[in-house]
């Protein structure tokens, strides 16, 4: 038998006959390959899995380089294996659209607490083709795919969307030093 449980405030809003869902807004994006998916805007999506391999973490950050220089993007990631399951190759592209840009590439990716693996791309000035859809003011969405193989042989593609707002972007801006 199921037990179900209610929050106090649900349960008031069922008594009183009223009901209120947050709506659930995404938007379609056509990507490199011509393939079109879904990608949901206001909740927070389970992470890009196929069941061996799961895409915990994905993101970009200003990067320092150093005193006088000028700041970059580097992309950081988080992907989990299933037990057992060793990494052999890693690679990250920007699969938004053409051409198909490569974001970074691990050829010999190393297993942390025995079921992640972690790291870090080089960093990217603002203005490179990279990531240079930063510097307008568009609400943005990006694709990046990620290629993982394993040691067993097998080779695990995953599609990892990414809601860029405006908001973001701006704040980007100002921890970069640009004006665009």
């Amino acid at each position: 038998m199921r037990s179900v449980r209610l929050c106090l405030p649900a349960v008031f809003l069922v008594l009183l006959g009223g009901c209120s869902v947050a709506p659930d807004v995404s938007v379609r994006v056509t990507i490199a390959d011509g393939q079109v998916i879904e990608v949901p805007l206001t909740t927070m999506p389970p992470p890009p899995t196929d069941g061996i391999v799961t895409i915990e973490n994905f993101q970009f950050a200003p990067f320092d380089m150093g005193k006088d220089k000028p700041k970059a993007i580097t992309f950081t990631y988080v992907v989990r294996l299933a037990d057992g399951s060793k990494p052999a190759n890693l690679l990250v592209e920007d699969f938004t659209e053409q051409p198909v840009l490569p974001i970074l590439q691990d050829p010999k990716p190393l297993l942390v607490r025995e079921h992640f693996v972690g790291g870090a791309s080089r960093p990217f000035a603002p203005q490179d083709e990279h990531v240079k859809w930063i510097l307008n003011l568009d609400n943005a969405v990006r694709i990046y795919r990620f290629t993982v193989k394993l040691a067993d042989g097998s080779t695990h593609v995953l599609l990892k969307p990414v809601f860029v707002p405006a908001q973001m972007k701006s704040f980007l801006w100002t921890q970069l030093g640009v004006k665009p």
